[in-house]
């Protein structure tokens, strides 16, 4: 099955909490299985990146409502293209907060976020596809 893959990122309107954070994950997981949307939640320093991989119909909705929400400001979508496989099967939404330096790939993952902050690519690559990259391997 032929599926996209969304990255954003966007600025968080005030600092998230560890409980703010969770809430999202919970959220996000019990709207994401149904639609069949799988994927990861980054956040670090008060900006947000996400992939959401799923039918290309259900991403274009899920973002625009993604947008409206007031958590968040200036999004912009990174990376939009279709994909033969999913990055992140396992998880309706995983959650990542870089803020406590305890996660894996914390080093590769904050050159992503604040290349894409800049809109800088990494070497050749655009962020978004050198997030993808880091959980491909």
């Amino acid at each position: 099955m032929l599926i996209n893959q969304l990255v954003y990122i966007s600025q968080a309107v005030r600092k998230m909490s560890p409980e703010d954070l969770a809430a999202i994950q919970e959220t996000a997981k019990k709207n994401n299985g149904p639609l069949d949307v799988t994927g990861s939640l980054f956040y670090n320093g008060g900006w947000f990146l996400q992939v959401l991989e799923g039918p290309a119909s259900t991403l274009d909705k899920l973002y625009k409502k993604i947008e409206l929400d007031p958590r968040h400001k200036n999004s912009r979508i990174l990376y939009n293209e279709p994909a033969n496989f999913r990055t992140f099967p396992r998880w309706s939404m995983n959650m990542t907060n870089l803020h406590d330096r305890q996660a894996d790939k914390y080093d590769e993952l904050v050159e992503v976020l604040e290349a894409a902050q800049t809109n800088r690519r990494i070497g050749s690559t655009s962020p978004a596809v050198a997030l993808l990259k880091i959980f491909k391997d």
